[in-house]
């Protein structure tokens, strides 16, 4: 387990969720009150999804869409 000391952490590229309903609290907590910008897809489906929010700015959607074209195998 990591401690709040370690020199990676905050540095994360991706990180994984079990559930879209974890994965979405934690989203909008990042977004809402520590101002990060972010992009979030479903993988697991034959393609990958892009869900947006409607509180998403511009470059969260894009950047959101970017993630998905990069995920897909098609």
């Amino acid at each position: 387990m990591k401690h709040i000391a370690s020199p990676i952490a905050g540095a994360a590229d991706a990180l994984i969720f079990p559930d879209i309903e974890s994965g979405n609290v934690f989203y909008k907590t990042i977004t809402l009150f520590a101002g990060a910008t972010t992009a979030g897809m479903l993988a697991g489906a034959r393609v990958p999804v892009v869900v947006p929010s409607r509180g998403d700015d511009a470059p969260t959607k894009l950047y959101s869409l970017l993630a998905a074209i990069c995920a897909s195998t098609v």
